[in-house]
Order: C-alpha cells, then structure tokens, then sequence
C-alpha cells in the first residue's frame, strides 16, 4: 500500500499530503492550502508552479497549456500533476493575503 506524499510550498513553508495518483491542486483544495488556481484543467496557467525539489510528473500534456520548454525547466500545471514522493513547489502566481484554495 502506498503512503501519501506530502507537498510544501516553497515560500511559505505550507504544506499539505497528497495521495499516489492524486492531483496536488486536489489535494490542496481539500485541505485549504493557499495555491492560486482556476480552470482545474490545464488550460488557463494560473496554478503554474516551479518544482523547486522532488519529482512531479505531468499528465495530459498534449491538451493542457504547458509547453516543452517549461516542463524542461521544472515547472508544472498542478492542476494536472501528481507527487512521485515528497516535494518542494513554488506557485509562480502569488494569492493576496489570506485567501486560500476554496471555489
């Protein structure tokens, strides 16, 4: 049995468990961590963030909005993503102050 993976956010030190095969803006959304987001499919980049350390991978890139350029370079759309072990994210969008990951 797999055990969850926790992410932290880089520049705040938040961090929150994501399950295996779990998205991390799901993860984040459940547990009201403060990630900026909006589609939740891949197509307008505001949960575009930086994996600073550890390894996320990428899902359904032929449909969403992340190019091959920004993959090589470490960033990824969160919203289509999952944790292969623990990791260190930073979101290139920033929140305003004290608003979390609630629709």
């Amino acid at each position: 049995m797999s055990s969850n993976n926790r992410v932290t956010i880089g520049a705040t030190g938040e961090s929150f468990e994501v399950a295996p095969r779990e998205f991390i803006l799901d993860a984040a959304i459940r547990q009201q961590a403060s990630i900026p987001y909006s589609c939740r499919n891949g197509t307008c980049r505001t949960c575009i963030s930086t994996v600073v350390e550890g390894s996320v991978e990428q899902h359904d890139t032929q449909d969403c909005l992340i190019s091959p350029s920004e993959l090589a370079a470490g960033q990824r759309l969160i919203c289509l993503a999952t944790a292969d072990g623990d990791v260190i994210i930073e979101p290139l969008r920033k929140l305003p102050k004290k608003q979390t990951a609630q629709s």
